[in-house]
């Protein structure tokens, strides 16, 4: 007798393995395996004979033996079920199943047979159907669809219910197929997803892609595709699976976004083409109005013809304001704003304002007064031009508002919470009227109606408000308050950084010597070098005659021409062999828009041919990028319209200066 052994089962669960035992052609059972022995917890010996009858459930034994009797008569396999009992004395059922037991002489010698525990094989049974509604479950409440091309010799596929909840149908409602899928495709998207799933199985790409798909009631909505291709051992594509999901509100939102940032660039481009027109017209005529006035101030001898003069001045210098308002404005907005951190003098910036602001404030019987407690640095690092714009909008702003009595200016030096060091420019008024909360709107909004103060009048535009943005710019800020001790008192702070100090030379501050200096150079700047021949292009009548008064008074020898065409027949006219182009002149001033040959391409046209003199482009565009392109094309030096007459005559004494050191070099 013998048994057949097998693992070592869990017992403590309660999981056995198969039960096998097997009779012999007496009818009597003759092997039992270490599973049987283990489940029954019993020996070899007490299974012998009919022992192992005992294990049998009492109400199970007569109906197994009916039927293994029958069997062996028949000498046919048989199936039965009947309770065991266990090692703790509780029955659990097994389902047997008995094969015929050949001999050698191919007569039947017994049975041999295998039990397996039903309510195991039932818990598995369960835990499957468990795992399968587990599946189902999150297949439906996924929010992908999920799809199985389990043949990929066939076209048809598996689609999950939430598959089919995408595109609007019921489950099964139409066929899950490659062919269904190719007709709900657009049109659009059929070639290109159709080579996806191509190179997918057959370059092993990645198929990850979007497309849209016809849903029930005829619309599209787009999808985003995933799937992976199982392969076999010997890298051949033999299943896909894949999933998707649906996209349709992103991809409407992200084309809502791009539909806007276009319409954005469009209204910001037709916004940067105003600004940039409206800059032009405005500057060209300003020219003339600013540089006849001064003009007529300088030389006028009446009383009468000097404060004409000055009002046609003054208005046209805050019409200029305006304009260079709203391009600043523009450019901080659109984060474009370039500052040109200088080393520059704090005094000279003070004493430019003090002599810009001193007449404003005499017309309103008005004293300004300018102080500094400390002694200034020789120079800090900052923007001149900005200080000086932010300085002249503060004083002009209280020079306005201003009652009676003094517009105060103090300066001082200290440091910021940092430890950096900052400049201080305090200005002082007196107004008993004014609204502090409506003053600190000004700086904080664009919107100047809004916040209007009573006597501010015109004049005052966005300055204040840009004022505050280019003060945080330099590192600084402004701020409003009233004076302590006196309501009727305001003070306007504004501080700037000034970069390391701890190296600079500090000076005190003294009006009078430097009134005597830029009295001393006023001299000297206003005239040009000796015996300067001038070519000016430029088609306005009326800039033509003012740009030739300043520079023949300055002592230049001036020809006008109207346009660029006219500038190379001039310049080519009396070209003499082996001699550069336009030898007769010195330098040449460029306007840019022009008729019939713009100044871009006379400038492009000339150096081509081999002129070599300074070239100074004289326009009226100012807006960013337009000094490089003149440089690019060829300018030596750009300035922009309308005319300070100072610095144009200072950048032509530059431009030749360089001009003559450089044929000194060459000699």
């Amino acid at each position: 007798m013998t048994f057949i052994p097998t693992p070592e089962p869990d017992q403590s669960s309660g999981n056995q393995s198969l039960l096998i035992w097997a009779s012999n052609s007496d009818q009597q059972f003759d092997l039992f395996n270490q599973a049987w022995l283990l489940f029954t917890n019993s020996t070899l010996e007490q299974n012998l004979n009919e022992g192992w009858q005992k294990f049998i459930h009492p109400n199970d034994l007569d109906e197994f033996l009916q039927t293994w009797h029958e069997a062996f008569a028949a000498q046919t396999a048989f199936q039965c079920e009947y309770r065991l009992k266990r090692a703790d004395g509780q029955y659990r059922w097994f389902q047997c199943c008995a094969e015929l037991r050949p001999s050698v002489s191919g007569e039947l010698s017994g049975f041999f047979a295998t039990s397996r525990d039903l309510l195991q094989q039932d818990q598995q049974v369960e835990s499957s159907r468990n795992i399968e509604k587990h599946l189902e479950g999150l297949l439906s409440y996924s929010s992908h669809g999920v799809w199985d091309w389990l043949n990929l010799k066939s076209t048809e596929q598996w689609w999950s219910p939430r598959f089919y909840e995408l595109i609007g149908y019921q489950n099964q409602e139409i066929d899950s197929s490659m062919d269904t899928l190719k007709l709900l495709l657009h049109p659009d998207d059929v070639e290109h997803t159709f080579q996806a799933f191509e190179d997918a199985l057959i370059n092993n790409s990645p198929f990850e892609l979007e497309y849209r798909l016809r849903i029930k009631g005829g619309t599209y909505r787009w999808f985003r595709g995933y799937a992976n291709v199982l392969r076999n051992d010997s890298g051949q594509a033999v299943r896909m699976t894949g999933s998707m999901t649906d996209i349709h509100l992103r991809v409407q939102t992200e084309e809502e976004l791009r539909l806007a940032r276009l319409e954005a660039f469009h209204a910001k481009e037709e916004k940067k083409n105003f600004l940039a027109m409206m800059s032009h017209e405005i500057r060209t005529p300003l020219t003339a109005i600013l540089g006849y006035s001064e003009m007529i101030l300088e030389s006028a001898q009446d009383p009468f013809t000097q404060t004409s003069a000055e009002t046609i001045h003054i208005n046209g210098e805050y019409l200029l304001n305006t304009v260079n308002d709203f391009l600043d404005l523009s450019k901080i907005e659109e984060g474009r704003f370039d500052l040109e951190l200088l080393e520059c003098s704090p005094i000279t910036v003070i004493e430019n304002v003090r002599t810009l602001m001193r007449r404003k404030a005499e017309q309103k019987q008005l004293a300004l007064k300018i102080a500094c407690e400390h002694d200034l640095p020789e120079t800090i690092k900052s923007d001149p031009i900005r200080l000086k714009q932010i300085l002249s909008n503060i004083l002009g702003l209280a020079i306005k508002i201003s009652e009676k009595g003094s517009i105060d200016l103090n300066v001082s030096s200290d440091s910021d919470s940092e430890g950096k060091a900052i400049l201080l420019f305090r200005v002082t008024f007196k107004n008993n009227k004014l609204d502090i909360d409506r003053l600190k709107l000004l700086f904080t909004s664009s919107q100047m109606e809004e916040h209007a103060l009573p006597g501010l009048g015109g004049g005052t535009g966005l300055g204040l408000f840009v004022s505050k943005q280019l003060a945080a710019i330099l590192g600084g800020q402004i701020s409003v308050s009233k004076q302590t001790g006196d309501a009727s008192q305001t003070s306007i702070l504004l501080s700037i950084a000034t970069g390391d100090l701890r190296r600079e030379k500090m000076y005190r501050y003294n009006s009078a010597s430097l009134i005597r200096e830029i009295k001393s150079s006023k001299v000297s700047s206003d005239l040009l070098r000796k015996n300067s021949r001038i070519l000016l292009v430029e088609d306005g009548i009326y800039n033509q005659r003012l740009i030739k008064f300043l520079l023949s008074k300055a002592g230049a020898d001036v020809k006008v021409v109207e346009h660029g065409q006219q500038a190379l027949d001039e310049l080519q006219k009396n070209e003499i062999p082996d001699e550069e182009i336009g030898s007769e002149y010195d330098l040449i001033l460029m306007d840019i828009q022009m008729p019939v040959l713009d100044g871009y391409t006379t400038t492009r046209r000339l150096r081509s041919l081999g002129f070599t003199k300074p070239i100074i482009a004289l326009t009226a565009n100012v807006m960013p990028g337009d000094r490089e392109k003149c440089i690019a094309v060829g300018c030596d030096e750009y300035l922009s319209k309308p005319i300070d007459r100072k610095r144009l005559i200072e950048t032509i004494n530059g431009c030749l200066k360089k001009e003559s050191q450089k044929n000194l070099i060459h000699q």
